[in-house]
């Protein structure tokens, strides 16, 4: 796999970091809270081997700026969108974990042109209707994203709360990668705490039933941050959708369950391609 393209692009007074990889139908992959494009490396190995795969850090992640604080999704839904343009893509598959869930469901919801099709893996809707992740989950996860503390010590803190416990027994070698692609391009606390802010600000409860991307929704079934009862709630309320439960994953199923993902994303893109070709490179 190599990458074709490769900068960084100033939206909205933030220079973000993008890369492009492989050629085809577009495909844009969208990071959660603190995360970087490299966490998605095992979707971008497959898929741009018969798509056009952008991915980038957000705002406040990685090899992007960090402008001050609080940031809000429908901010990081009007950066990726203007990504996009910048790059000349046209309409993608919209793939969006965990916050990059809803900043994905904010560009299905804002720009509903660039979104051939939206899949959300491990993430809700956000608000009062969102169901809460258990008190001493919800209390790590606070401290990890607003804490000080070094790239290493919060790469290895993710873990018992990212990476379902069978996982992690089992992959050794898989999850010293984990640690080592989440602290390869780590956020500053303030840039944490800024995406922390969108985060928890966001509610798009309301708005669901006026998703009209067809939508694929993949949640692990052992998700300590995001029970895997918030899949059924906006199942039920975005109207072209369907739930995929993936039994024994964890909240980075994307990573922890590679194949199975991979697998029912190329299966549902397929299912919903551009015919007019208008999204091709």
């Amino acid at each position: 796999m190599t990458t074709a393209q490769q900068g960084t692009v100033e939206v909205q007074g933030v220079n973000l970091y993008y890369e492009v990889r492989g050629t085809g139908e577009n495909v844009v992959l969208i990071s959660g809270l603190g995360g970087n494009a490299e966490l998605w490396t095992r979707q971008a190995q497959v898929l741009s081997e018969s798509h056009r795969v952008v991915l980038f850090d957000n705002r406040g992640a990685g090899r992007s700026d960090a402008s001050e604080g609080p940031y809000t999704v429908q901010m990081m839904a009007a950066d990726t969108a203007q990504l996009l343009d910048t790059l000349d893509v046209a309409a993608a598959h919209i793939v969006g974990a965990s916050m990059g869930g809803m900043i994905a469901q904010e560009v299905a919801l804002q720009y509903p042109d660039k979104a051939l099709s939206l899949t959300l893996v491990a993430t809700q809707c956000g608000g009062s209707h969102a169901i809460g992740a258990a008190e001493e989950n919800a209390t790590a996860l606070q401290e990890l994203a607003t804490l000080d503390m070094t790239p290493q010590e919060r790469a290895r803190g993710w873990l018992p709360y990212t990476l379902s416990q069978e996982f992690r027994e089992a992959n050794q070698d898989l999850v010293e990668e984990y640690v080592k692609v989440t602290g390869q391009y780590p956020c500053t606390t303030e840039g944490l705490r800024a995406q922390w802010a969108a985060l928890m600000g966001y509610d798009s409860w309301e708005h669901l039933p006026d998703i009209v991307a067809p939508t694929l929704i993949l949640q692990g079934s052992q998700d300590k941050l995001v029970p895997p009862e918030n899949a059924d709630v906006l199942g039920v309320h975005i109207p072209d959708s369907r739930v995929v439960i993936i039994d024994g994953a964890g909240h980075s199923l994307a990573f922890e369950a590679a194949d199975r993902v991979n697998e029912l994303l190329l299966e549902f893109f397929a299912e919903n391609a551009d015919d007019s070709g208008s999204t091709s490179e």
